[in-house]
């Protein structure tokens, strides 16, 4: 398991950052993942991660931002409340 799990899991209230999933409706833990991914020079501190589900982190992979459907602005993926 990730070392930074306890931390980030806590923070987030055991939901995924992404869609807001409860994690206690799986069976095992969400993964602790960069929000800017180490590929886009994203830092490996606490501040950069985020808990999310299986399903939301595979869909993201190494994006970091996306086209609104409604605006048609691009909008980053993810805003942390803590920064």
């Amino acid at each position: 398991m990730n070392p930074l799990y306890p931390l980030v899991a806590q923070r987030a209230g055991h939901r995924c950052e992404y869609c807001r999933a409860p994690e206690a409706i799986f069976n095992f833990p969400f993964e602790v993942e960069h929000i800017v991914p180490t590929s886009r020079n994203g830092s490996d501190d606490e501040s950069n991660r985020a808990l999310a589900c299986r399903s939301c982190n595979l869909y993201k992979s190494d994006q970091v931002d996306a086209r609104d459907e409604v605006t048609q602005q691009v909008v980053g993926l993810f805003h942390p409340p803590w920064a």
